[in-house]
């Protein structure tokens, strides 16, 4: 009620001000033409600018002029004030276009280059994700968390299973000779690392869920041990 009250009183205001703003300028105008009306008009100088001339503005720096001589272009007495209550609109600014989807990279899990230690940790990871994400649909999870498990799913998993798919068997040995280490290890030990990623997630969603259970069985306890008959 003192918000619609505040906004009534403001509104009355603005509009009392720019009525007084209009009747004083049209007094002047009056009282402009009163003057020139009592003095003798003496014949100007060629090629010269009366003081009336300067008073009159151009049709070039004005809009359209009102019957009372007041300006109404933008740059006006009364558009700067009705600009000045009702504040200027920003522009519209354009939509951001949506960022353009990232396709999923297609790869085949059993593909028999694969050695079969890695086949074994890309399947539980494929599991892992898939409850993860189940859990995630029922779970109030921050948005980087869901960007991760669809980057891992569509993008880091295959990826790094067609990197190594893609390299000639005769040349794996080079990765043995660079890092002492055979291509299969160091596939392997990447899936390792994905895995423990993928446990850390679902350990934080399921803290979600004991948190939850501890806080009922606490309700429960607090709540029906209570031998007060009056609560």
């Amino acid at each position: 009620m003192g918000f619609l009250v505040s906004t009534l009183l403001y509104a009355a205001i603005s509009v009392f001000i720019v009525f007084t703003v209009h009747q004083l300028m049209h007094k002047e105008t009056d009282f402009k033409h009163w003057l020139r009306s009592r003095k003798p008009r003496i014949p100007p100088p060629a090629n010269s600018i009366s003081p009336d001339d300067r008073l009159i503005p151009s049709r070039h720096d004005t809009g359209t002029a009102n019957p009372g001589g007041a300006s109404m272009s933008k740059n006006g007495l009364f558009s700067r004030i009705a600009r000045a209550i009702a504040g200027d609109a920003a522009p519209p600014q354009p939509p951001v276009p949506p960022a353009p989807a990232v396709a999923p990279v297609i790869v085949h899990y059993e593909d028999d280059r694969i050695p079969e230690g890695a086949k074994e940790k890309v399947r539980r990871i494929l599991a892992c994700l898939k409850e993860v994400e189940e859990l995630m649909a029922r779970e109030s999870v921050e948005g980087f968390t869901r960007v991760d498990v669809q980057q891992m799913r569509e993008q880091h998993l295959p990826k790094l299973i067609k990197s190594y798919i893609d390299i000639p068997p005769a040349h794996r040995s080079e990765i043995f000779r660079k890092s002492g280490k055979s291509a299969s290890y160091v596939l392997e030990d990447s899936l390792a690392q994905m895995q423990t990623k993928i446990d850390d997630i679902m350990r934080n969603l399921a803290q979600h869920d004991l948190d939850a259970f501890a806080d009922n069985t606490r309700f429960i306890k607090e709540r029906y041990t209570n031998t007060n008959p009056f609560d």
